[in-house]
């Protein structure tokens, strides 16, 4: 749940966050948005690095790498690789007002294949394979407008944006859209709450639906909060919390439970 703001850095302003994550969870919804106990736990953590970099006071470039992603089963050993690549750009279109307008795209780093083998053999003694990719081997397309405001002494701050993602190889396209606020404690500690909707804009189904991971079909309504506090003028500890929600949209091949992250961000 990166920031999605109306801001842009200032010229060679700088913001790079490095955080890990974990996920773990046996509450699947299947794509009719049935809750079905899959018995086995699905596993997932990772190593994120995120950046921004300022190349006008109104152009930002957007760095968004999940350097190592880890993914398994309870019942399977661990598969690994590098993530998708997004690389954007994002244009703060008035110069009055914090209004912003971003390109990205998500380069996939592998065929979306990534086999995982069982711990134990089955009943006829041979070990079952499935797939748990790290990419889903495709490209997509991320476009997005924000828009923020602060509020009084500048302290206080909200945010609201909306995303179009055009994917290939015949997934369907997805929409998201959400609204974030947050409050500065103490000069030193930034308190973030966010809410976000996912919708998929296609009523076909996609043969080409296989692992949740892929995320065809997948909807969702997902809630987060954000901890940030300041450790110096340059550093920051960052920890995050997001889940699901059965409100506004439903859940829809997407396994349920909270995501735990903890981070440390430079700023200059």
């Amino acid at each position: 749940m990166q920031a999605q703001s109306g801001w842009t850095r200032e010229a060679k302003g700088l913001y790079v966050q490095a955080s890990v994550m974990n996920f773990s969870s046996n509450d699947y919804y299947t794509t009719e948005g049935r809750l079905a106990d899959q018995g086995s736990d699905f596993n997932t953590s990772g190593l994120l690095i995120y950046g921004e970099y300022g190349v006008t006071d109104r152009l930002t470039a957007v760095l968004d790498l999940p350097l190592v992603r880890l993914n398994s089963f309870s019942t399977t050993e661990t598969v690994g690789g590098v993530g998708n690549i997004q690389l954007g750009a994002k244009y703060k279109l008035l110069k009055s007002f914090p209004l912003s307008f971003q390109v990205a795209l998500d380069i996939p780093t592998n065929d979306g294949t990534n086999f995982a083998q069982s711990k134990e053999p089955n009943a006829f003694g041979e070990f079952d394979v499935i797939n748990l990719p790290v990419s889903d081997g495709e490209f997509n397309v991320w476009t997005t407008l924000a828009a923020s405001h602060s509020f009084g002494d500048g302290k206080t701050y909200a945010s609201a944006f909306s995303s179009l993602n055009f994917r290939t190889e015949g997934f369907s396209n997805q929409l998201q859209a959400g609204v974030e606020a947050g409050h500065l404690f103490f000069d030193k500690l930034y308190l973030i709450g966010k809410l976000k909707i996912q919708e998929r804009l296609s009523s076909e189904n996609n043969v080409q639906s296989g692992s949740f991971l892929f995320g065809e079909g997948t909807t969702f309504t997902s809630f987060g909060f954000t901890s940030m506090y300041k450790l110096s003028d340059h550093f920051n500890l960052v920890a995050q919390y997001s889940d699901y929600a059965g409100f506004l949209v439903d859940r829809k091949n997407v396994y349920d439970g909270g995501t735990f992250s903890l981070g440390l961000a430079f700023e200059l």
